[in-house]
């Protein structure tokens, strides 16, 4: 698909700053949903969530190489065509993400990742987990019951945000902005009551919005940081991100993966695959 027939549309995961600030000591389980007098779950599901908003206090200081791979489509086909790669040093540092030696299509680009138009995510690191999880946010938890995920026994929630409540804010063209309200479901590591899976999707949009629709899944794993041998973090391995504009019908997909994890220097370089 020839680039000019795309509209530029960005996807920011945009959160108060102030939710950082909040206490992870806080351990209520606000809405979540349980069948009275069942302690047990109560006692689990407050484990879960102090992991949850202690998660990015636990990360190290460190580098890796996010690789997102834009996709576009029109019509009802649903078949996926290229757009872009695009190639950027990712770090995290005092619990901040930064973005930097960005490539687009192999080439360098300067300015902010924000600038290169299309649709694009930020927030896979902390963020999104903590947000979640807060007890403002008042989100709705009920048990669906267990599975398998990468070998591992898990625990799976249900979930869902009011719009009232909602961090999670779609943007357009610099000129549309919404928050909304969403559901989905975590997967929880049934032997230590870490979050391995998330997967959360919008529920109806304002017909006047230009953003009909958009879906993020995350998917977590335990990971080596060369320069920090002898422990295993639990880190982003990929996430997917779609976003569905009303007029044209459009529907973008970001396909990220994240490599090549190192601890954090100041000095910096891309490595390319």
């Amino acid at each position: 698909m020839p680039l000019q027939w795309l509209r530029p549309a960005s996807l920011a995961l945009v959160f108060a700053l102030y939710a950082l600030l909040v206490s992870a000591a806080e351990v209520n389980p606000g809405g979540q949903s349980r069948e009275p007098g069942d302690v047990e779950w109560a006692k689990w599901f407050a484990i879960v969530q102090q992991k949850a908003l202690e998660y990015s206090d636990t990360l190290p200081d460190f580098i890796c190489v996010q690789t997102t791979r834009r996709y576009s489509g029109t019509g009802d086909t649903y078949a996926w065509v290229t757009r872009d790669v695009l190639e950027a040093e990712l770090s995290f540092n005092q619990r901040a993400e930064r973005y930097s030696h960005i490539r687009l299509n192999g080439k360098p680009k300067k300015g902010p990742i924000e600038s290169l138009g299309g649709a694009w995510s930020i927030g896979e690191f902390g963020s999104l987990l903590r947000t979640l999880f807060l007890p403002e946010t008042q989100t709705e938890f009920t048990n669906e019951g267990r599975e398998q995920l990468q070998d591992l026994a898990v625990i799976i929630m249900k979930f869902r945000v009011l719009k009232e409540r909602s961090r999670w804010t779609l943007s357009f063209e610099n000129s549309h902005s919404l928050n909304v309200a969403y559901h989905g479901r975590v997967w929880v590591d049934a032997s230590n009551h870490q979050i391995l899976k998330i997967n959360q999707r919008t529920f109806p949009l304002p017909p006047t919005f230009p953003i009909t629709y958009s879906e993020i899944t995350t998917l977590y794993n335990y990971v080596s940081v060369s320069g920090l041998e002898g422990k295993k973090f639990l880190l982003p391995q990929t996430a997917h991100v779609i976003l569905h504009e009303r007029q044209p019908p459009i529907r973008s997909l970001n396909v990220i993966d994240f490599r090549d994890y190192r601890k954090f220097t100041a000095d910096v370089r891309l490595v390319p695959e």
